[in-house]
């Protein structure tokens, strides 16, 4: 041992050092309890900031979190389920309720009295028409009336003088034949006439006036002030139809021929009226395969009263089979997608939501029919947009 390790060793035996050391270490000690004690008890310099309170599957949101602004909700409905996918449609009128008026003959137009839009009743005017060959039916009318009085005169004349034995058998005959073919003339001048003027109509030189022939709404109009028409136009002058009843044409696929009969009922919808379904009923099934498209043309009849619907509308229909269940529907914004499987946030609260999984039984561009086992019941409000920001927040928290 050395000697500054000997002289260590006694001065730590005197009782003066050892006291001095353990006063050292009794100071230490208080003042770590006061640093701690401030520490432990000191005021807060900051707001303490909430967090998203997260469990398994629920997450609740701060009341000013940003996420809620860009939420959207819905309320989960019940719907058919539907038997087919998706088909192109279009919306038609219904011809046995449309008159497409050409002019019967050929003329120029003097005035219009009805445009488009128009409501009308059948035998309203529609135009009036100055057409030369309406003023020669009216003379070929008079012509032949005429015509047929003078050889029903001849005729009653050759009657008494045959009685007379004044007049051959073979005269008298003649004067017959031209009778009845002077009758025959008058009545064909008549029907021509009747043709072109419905009955009651007053007669105004040879102005001719374009009736409407059944109740409906004017839907076009190929005519103005001073046209010259035709009877053999390509295009209809008016076009006329009552519109609270409309036809639906179907594409439909060869897979799904066996869904399309008369009277099964179908649903469809239009971009003019998002998230709205119309119903309609199919009427007509084509007896044939388009060879071009392979697919079999079918028309559905619908119910247009409130006149929302209008021709020429694209639409995406759907065929229902007659037992078919109802079951939740959902926009396919809801979804969330994840390998094999499928969730739904759900508002359980003012701020809180709920992951749920579901099953999906089909699904179109716009909405996901849920099976029936699925934890979504109608009524339940979920989120439609931004469920994927719900997600995220979630998986932090776990």
């Amino acid at each position: 041992m050395t000697k500054n390790a000997t002289d260590f060793r006694a001065r730590l035996a005197s009782p003066k050092v050892r006291r001095g050391l353990f006063a050292a270490f009794a100071l230490s000690l208080l003042a770590g309890g006061i640093l701690l004690w401030h520490g432990e008890h000191a005021p807060s310099l900051t707001a303490p900031v909430e967090k998203p309170n997260t469990q398994t599957n629920r997450l609740r949101l701060p009341e000013v979190a940003g996420q809620l602004a860009f939420l959207k909700l819905e309320t989960a409905t019940m719907a058919v389920l539907p038997a087919s996918e998706p088909m192109n449609a279009r919306l038609a009128l219904a011809d046995d309720l449309t008159a497409r008026i050409f002019p019967p003959l050929a003329g120029r137009m003097v005035t219009l009295q009805a445009s488009i839009g128009d409501a009308i009743k059948a035998g309203a005017p529609l135009a009036v028409l100055d057409a030369p060959d309406f003023g020669q039916a009216i003379a070929d009318l008079g012509k032949a009336n005429a015509d047929r009085n003078q050889k029903r005169q001849a005729l009653h004349r050759a009657e008494i003088l045959f009685q007379g034995e004044a007049l051959a058998r073979r005269d008298l005959e003649a004067a017959e034949a031209d009778a009845l073919a002077s009758d025959a003339e008058a009545e064909r001048a008549r029907l021509r006439l009747a043709n072109l003027v419905p009955a009651g109509s007053k007669i105004e030189g040879q102005r001719l006036v374009l009736r409407a022939p059944l109740a409906g709404i004017v839907v076009d109009r190929q005519a103005n002030p001073g046209t010259e028409v035709r009877p053999d136009a390509a295009n209809p002058l008016f076009v006329i139809s009552d519109l609270r009843r409309l036809w639906l044409n179907i594409d439909l696929p060869e897979k799904a021929a066996a869904l399309a009969k008369p009277g099964a009922a179908l649903k469809f919808t239009i971009d003019a009226y998002p998230g709205v379904d119309f119903s309609g009923q199919v009427e007509r099934v084509g007896a044939m395969v388009d060879a071009a498209t392979r697919r079999i043309p079918v028309r559905a009849v619908v119910d247009n009263a409130d006149g929302r619907l209008k021709p020429e509308m694209f639409a995406r229909a759907t065929l229902s089979a007659p037992d078919a269940p109802e079951v939740v529907r959902l926009p396919v914004g809801a979804l969330l997608t994840g390998g094999l499987s499928a969730h739904v946030f759900v508002q359980v609260g003012p701020r809180d939501f709920e992951r749920r999984p579901v099953g999906i039984a089909r699904q179109d561009a716009e909405f996901a029919y849920l099976t029936p086992d699925s934890a979504i019941k109608a009524g339940e409000i979920v989120v439609v947009r931004g469920a994927i920001l719900l997600a995220s927040e979630l998986a932090q928290g776990e």
